[in-house]
């Protein structure tokens, strides 16, 4: 009964192998470093994303002129008492960006540990106002680790600064009016994740649920009264507040319908 689950865990350990595509001819005497930030989707076939988008323009935090990416590197094999290195590499042919508006700490796994940080710093430079940008990073191998899991040994980070109209707003144009930006910012600051209690209308997942980013996908007042709630509060603030479109007050103020 042992050797039949000892094959057990052994095909299965073989079977995720190559599913994933992942470390190659594993020898437990070597360590193995790769990318491992989790994604966010419920039962997704891949535990990891192999890029991420951040923009300034949809950070709850308006104004901030910098932002820490951490993302996570795991190890598989041994771990050591010391501190050790890995190696990156920037994709050049793959990445457009301005290297002034990026900083990447030193690529290190820190003694007895068997997962680590990588931290990319952004700058928020003009230039992501008009067009965003990437850059995108190979572990490669050195002395002290191999490469792990070949599809999570590239990551790639895109940064902006461009404030896109988000799909949901013509659901709810009727209400929030015509697209703005400064709407829309404000509307972050008001309908934060926490600011409404509401779980999913089905049952489905408990509160909070709906926020600036995961809105109610029908405007009815009688299924989602709390948003209307803080859309009155929206709109109020632009009848208590003189705000321009892009600070130009040659054109009509900002107020909701």
């Amino acid at each position: 009964m042992k050797n039949i689950f000892f094959v057990f865990i052994i095909s299965g350990f073989i079977l995720s192998c190559s599913k994933n595509d992942s470390i190659q001819n594993f020898n437990q005497d070597e360590s193995y470093v790769y990318f491992a930030y989790p994604t966010t989707v419920n039962n997704a076939v891949e535990k990891f994303i192999d890029s991420l988008t951040y923009s300034f323009a949809t950070d709850e935090q308006i104004g901030i002129t910098s932002k820490t990416i951490a993302i996570p590197i795991n190890i598989a094999g041994q771990s050591a008492g010391k501190d050790r290195t890995y190696e990156l590499s920037v994709v050049s042919e793959l990445s457009s960006y301005d290297p002034a508006l990026i900083q990447i700490s030193n690529p290190v796994i820190h003694a007895n540990k068997f997962q680590d940080t990588l931290f990319i710093t952004i700058k928020r430079g003009a230039a992501l106002a008009a067009k965003g940008q990437n850059v995108v990073i190979d572990i490669v191998p050195n002395s002290e680790f191999k490469v792990g899991h070949k599809q999570n040994r590239r990551f790639k980070l895109a940064f902006t600064d461009v404030l896109l109209q988000p799909s949901w707003w013509n659901t709810w144009t009727r209400y929030m009016g015509p697209f703005y930006k400064e709407v829309f910012q404000k509307w972050m600051q008001i309908y934060y994740l926490g600011a409404d209690p509401s779980p999913d209308l089905y049952g489905a997942y408990p509160g909070p649920y709906y926020y600036w980013n995961n809105m109610p996908t029908s405007a009815t007042v009688t299924w989602y009264p709390v948003t209307f709630f803080y859309i009155y509060v929206l709109k109020q603030y632009f009848i208590n507040n003189i705000v321009y479109p892009n600070g130009d007050n040659t054109k009509d103020r900002i107020l909701l319908p």
